[in-house]
């Protein structure tokens, strides 16, 4: 059970209110109504932005304690960090004191996700989104049918000779076997373009992967143009694209059937998976462990129980922690 679901003892009810508001923050609930709707809480009571700063700052702690065990025992190596972004500034009337000051820390995290446990400001840009868990079906014109994944943000791009979308972050699946005229999905420095065919594409962080369930898929990238046929796939990132790889019937994405799949897949792989599909945060505390293969199928709807079998699996101890966050080592 999440710590921050459940009523300790001794809190008062604005304490459990304001642990509540950042349980939704953490969990990547909060629309910009609830925005709205946590300032106006903060400003009705001193006592309510108080709390809120209190609870904050356990929150804060915890971003902080993760971001040391993380680098006391890197799971793998990172890439050096980019440039963070320019500052956001909040306009000086839209704060009271140090009411409305607390809150403007809420809007800052949710620009800044600690532990990358929410949706970011870009990602927020899409038409439309997906949080932890969620899947969602659209038609667009033409027939034109899009599934979309967990933690995932589309923004449509209705002109220009080829119609499609951009791929902010997340997957999806495009289902065109009906069509005859071209969908593009934009993702990262690449876009696959088809006409009649299914394909899925995936957006991480570092990546993007391109996959072709059926018919044919052109993956065009500054560095080159590839073709997919049926159970083909190809990754790519900012400076390169991969080799065409065939795949078998096990390793297909199996997310729309409503499971994971893993074939001899590096355990690091598979915890940053189940990370797209849960609130909170695994984290793997041993770098040795990362690269130790993973062959199994789980259920996207029963998480827990994955994570207990590779606790077991790995003889791995396990650290709950509030917000979700479990620490494996």
């Amino acid at each position: 059970m999440n710590p921050l679901r459940q009523r300790p003892r001794g809190l008062s009810r604005i304490e459990r209110q304001a642990l509540e508001w950042v349980r939704r923050i953490g969990a990547g609930q909060m629309t910009h109504r609830d925005g709205d709707a946590l300032r106006q809480w903060c400003k009705s009571n001193p006592a309510h932005a108080a709390a809120f700063t209190a609870a904050q700052r356990q929150w804060q702690d915890l971003a902080q304690a993760g971001r040391q065990l993380l680098e006391q025992k890197p799971m793998a190596a990172r890439p050096e960090p980019k440039a963070a972004p320019a500052p956001v500034h909040f306009p000086r009337r839209a704060f009271l004191g140090g009411a409305l000051g607390t809150a403007a820390v809420a809007s800052v995290a949710m620009v800044y996700p600690p532990m990358g446990m929410w949706a970011s400001v870009s990602e927020r840009r899409g038409d439309y989104r997906t949080v932890a868990g969620e899947q969602r079906h659209i038609t667009l014109g033409g027939n034109v049918g899009v599934e979309m994944n967990t933690r995932t943000s589309i923004a449509l791009h209705p002109r220009g000779r080829v119609a499609g979308i951009e791929l902010i972050a997340g997957e999806t699946a495009i289902d065109m076997s009906d069509t005859s005229r071209p969908f593009a999905v934009t993702a990262g420095a690449g876009r696959a373009v088809a006409a009649r065919a299914r394909f899925e594409v995936l957006h991480t962080a570092d990546s993007v992967c391109v996959t072709c369930v059926q018919g044919v898929v052109q993956v065009a990238h500054p560095t080159g143009t590839v073709t997919l046929n049926a159970r083909q796939q190809v990754t790519y990132d900012d400076r390169k694209l991969a080799h065409v790889v065939d795949l078998d019937a096990a390793r297909m994405p199996a997310w729309r059937e409503g499971f994971l799949r893993f074939a001899e897949t590096p355990l690091g792989d598979v915890v940053n998976e189940i990370n797209r599909y849960r609130n909170g945060k695994l984290v793997l505390m041993s770098r040795q462990l990362a690269a130790r293969p993973v062959t199994g199928r789980f259920r996207i709807d029963a998480l827990d129980k994955a994570i207990a079998q590779i606790q077991q699996s790995f003889g791995l101890d396990a650290r709950h922690l509030p917000g979700g966050v479990v620490l494996l080592s």
